[in-house]
């Protein structure tokens, strides 16, 4: 099987420990090894899937455990670089049964440099996933750019997690633009019905799609937690009922849906069996407050959501 390399940042959560209305009402935090990028990684090797993953942490306690704690799991992290000034970048979140607020307090994310062999940080690589958040800095822009350029000369296709949110961007830079271009490289997108708010305004779920595939995403895979998942190739439409059959947190649902579906994909799935993976593995994720529980393979999550046993 092919590799997925995945660029972005890696985060310290610090997860209220009950659920809160509003994150201001938190007291307790437990923390976590987060950010998109971790989670998916993990939740790949998981899976069986092989990884490269570029990203930047501080010379610190939670940077030097985050390497740590990626390596216990069997993850190469010869590409994650350690920052000797910034640290480690840390999120403040609140535990919800639905969009969880966050604060982000960043540091070392923002300073990502260019993998010193980039050619065999893309070896062998079918995806390349990127968040919004490496996208969202001028320094680390850059960076991401070159690698898409050259992603795309070498055939590999581009994966995208449009979670732009305008408080992470800078200030004198157009951010939602930017994002709405960038889609055009992609082979895939799959925002949140809140992440479509925050690039394109008030619509609904149909209009968000076709303004994704107008903006030149070839496949569009469209969460709306509780109300299921739309997918679309562009000429054909399906939708995907949840299969969790309880919520228990829905932090890194959709880190889950995403490793579901570039293993679907990878597998030579099409866009709309390969969802219906990421569905299992982002079920898996909302029933279980521990987001470091291995996640099962494809086959047993099937044989627990399809048979309805806990």
């Amino acid at each position: 099987m092919s590799r997925v390399a995945v660029v972005g940042e890696l985060l310290i959560d610090l997860i209220s420990s009950s659920v809160v209305r509003d994150l201001g009402e938190a007291t307790s935090f437990r923390r976590f090894f987060a950010g998109s990028p971790g989670n998916l990684v993990s939740n790949l090797h998981d899976l069986g899937v092989d990884t490269a993953l570029l990203s930047r942490v501080g010379d610190d306690f939670f940077g030097r455990a985050y390497l740590e704690h990626l390596r216990s799991r069997g993850i190469d992290t010869s590409f994650v670089q350690l920052d000797p000034e910034a640290h480690t970048s840390v999120v403040f979140v609140s535990k919800s049964q639905s969009t969880p607020q966050f604060m982000a307090i960043r540091g070392a994310d923002c300073f990502l440099e260019e993998p010193h062999e980039i050619h065999s940080f893309l070896k062998n690589v079918e995806f390349i996933h990127f968040t919004s958040w490496p996208l969202s800095r001028e320094r680390t822009r850059a960076v991401s750019m070159k690698l898409v350029a050259l992603a795309l000369k070498m055939g590999i296709k581009i994966a995208f997690d449009p979670n732009y949110r305008e408080v992470l961007w800078e200030t004198s830079h157009d951010g939602k633009a930017f994002t709405r271009e960038f889609v055009k490289h992609c082979f895939i997108v799959k925002p949140s019905e809140d992440d479509s708010y925050h690039i394109f305004g008030p619509g609904k779920p149909l209009d968000y799609i076709s303004k994704f595939h107008e903006a030149g995403a070839k496949n569009v895979i469209l969460t709306l937690g509780h109300k299921g998942t739309i997918i679309s190739d562009g000429s054909r439409i399906e939708t995907l009922p949840p299969c969790a059959r309880r919520v228990v947190d829905t932090t890194g649902a959709g880190d889950a849906f995403w490793s579901g579906i570039l293993f679907g994909l990878l597998n030579g799935k099409d866009i709309f069996e390969s969802a219906v993976y990421g569905n299992y593995c982002a079920a898996f994720r909302i029933e279980h407050e521990g987001k470091d529980v291995i996640l099962p393979s494809v086959e047993a999550l099937k044989a627990i959501f399809e048979a309805g046993d806990d």
